[in-house]
């Protein structure tokens, strides 16, 4: 799944990219601040950074992953300026930052190599979405997936969460 979705041309990516933000407008496009979990995305990924130019009137707040499995969200206010790159190279707030707290998050998008239409969710292994998000039960989770990334079935494990709400092409 990874091969074929590195394989998609930039220009494709980045123009499903922008179609896939725009969905989010329904959701995003009222004036009351929410705060929204997004994460920094890795070349393959669905870009979410303009959605902190596009709805500036939010809190926006990205992950960095502290220890096997465990993971904070952090109030990033520039995303030039405090976006990094974590220990193993994944684009993550820098250190310093206000941790948030998971029951102040409105909106949590979620990234995954594959979905299925019924919400299973491929990862990258790790377990921090699935533990985190039990955290943030008032949340509303959302997942943007590129035509390539929606399957008809997954393997899961017992602690595997469903994604509630997949936004597709």
């Amino acid at each position: 799944m990874l091969e074929q979705l590195r394989g998609v041309p930039v220009t494709q990516r980045d123009e499903q990219s922008a179609l896939l933000r725009r969905a989010l407008n329904p959701r995003l496009s009222q004036a009351e601040p929410l705060t929204v979990a997004l994460y920094a995305p890795m070349p393959h990924e669905v870009d979410l950074l303009p959605l902190v130019a596009e709805y500036p009137q939010h809190r926006y707040a990205f992950p960095r992953c502290t220890t096997e499995r465990r993971m904070e969200f952090y109030h990033v206010s520039d995303i030039t300026t405090q976006l990094g790159r974590d220990q193993r190279n994944i684009p993550a707030p820098i250190e310093g930052l206000p941790c948030i707290n998971p029951t102040t998050i409105d909106f949590i998008i979620v990234p995954g190599v594959a979905f299925t239409p019924e919400g299973k969710r491929l990862g990258y292994g790790g377990g921090y979405y699935d533990t985190y998000l039990p955290r943030c039960p008032q949340a509303q989770v959302i997942a943007l997936a590129f035509p390539v990334q929606m399957v008809a079935d997954l393997p899961t494990e017992a602690h595997d969460l469903l994604i509630p709400h997949i936004i597709h092409l």
